[in-house]
């Protein structure tokens, strides 16, 4: 029908790896700010979550993927900043994260980050010989 729109969700849909324990330790640190629940974590080691996704899997591997509720799609920072933004008690964040010289020097601390997720105080310990990955998905 013309004029007819996809029904919008009010989710923001973060596309994460379900096996990865800093994954879990992160989505369990970030889901009690969701009063609203306005949070969708999706696994896309499912076949079907990863087909939702115009990224191939080493994209999705490499830094955070969050489809927003109006379809569009952010990465590592950015997802983190629309991530705050959303969060009753964290939207602040977000707001100064969105502000220079914050989001200037923000893409470059989210891949610092990235890299020493593991070294951090209370975060899980590395995944050893790949147990993160599913069998039937190379890394």
């Amino acid at each position: 029908m013309p004029g007819t729109t996809m029904p919008q969700t009010s989710k923001y849909d973060v596309f994460m790896d379900g096996s990865c324990s800093f994954c879990q330790w992160m989505q369990a640190r970030i889901e009690p700010y969701d009063s609203d629940a306005r949070l969708q974590f999706l696994d896309y080691n499912d076949p079907e979550i990863a087909s939702q996704a115009p990224f191939p899997p080493a994209a999705l591997d490499s830094e955070m993927h969050v489809r927003t509720p109006g379809g569009k799609w952010v990465r590592g920072y950015q997802a983190w900043l629309a991530l705050l933004r959303v969060l009753p008690r964290l939207r602040w964040l977000g707001w100064i994260g969105s502000l220079p010289p914050i989001s200037w020097m923000g893409p470059s601390a989210y891949r610092f980050v990235a890299r020493h997720r593991y070294s951090f105080p209370g975060a899980p310990p590395r995944c050893e010989n790949d147990t993160c990955a599913p069998a039937s998905r190379p890394k």
